[in-house]
């Protein structure tokens, strides 16, 4: 399918391999460091968080440049890979939020898998028919949120 592009298969394995050194990164921040602490306290209860040392509107800023960073990897893997205009936008979060259910809300993980799921289903309805590779996904979000509604790998689990 790919073969004639340039990166035609190098490009999904790289955009893969970027996604998991993301997640470890991502990971390992939040999980092991105090900057991860400060963000975790900070999105449970800011006044809280204040309260015992931590500069709220620091982490704030900092969560907003990591959001950013994150968004411009996307940006990049994603112009690499296929079109995009400004009014792309909605398709392209409907896809994204229903990978963040399916995995479950809070897993950095759980969305991964998400997303490769959903991305098999819409691979395999592309293959039935063209117009059933959407659905096909979006049945597959609906059948997930039906039997496990906190998702595949809810964070509290």
């Amino acid at each position: 399918m790919n073969e004639g592009r340039p990166g035609g298969r190098s490009l999904p394995l790289l955009t893969l391999s970027v996604a998991v050194a993301l997640i470890l990164g991502l990971d390992w921040l939040f999980s092991a460091t105090k900057l991860g602490r400060a963000f975790r306290a900070t999105s449970e209860d800011p006044q809280i968080a204040t309260v015992i040392g931590v500069r709220t509107p620091h982490i704030f800023a900092l969560a907003m440049a990591l959001c950013f960073a994150t968004i411009a990897f996307a940006g990049v893997l994603l112009a690499m890979r296929s079109n995009f205009d400004p009014f792309s936008g909605p398709a392209r979060l409907i896809f994204g939020f229903e990978a963040v259910i399916v995995g479950g809300l809070g897993s950095f993980w759980g969305t991964l898998a998400g997303d490769i799921l959903l991305g098999i289903a819409q691979s395999l309805g592309g293959q039935i028919s063209p117009q059933a590779q959407v659905l096909t996904g979006h049945l597959v979000f609906f059948a997930v949120l039906a039997l496990r509604p906190r998702g595949l790998f809810p964070k509290g689990a």
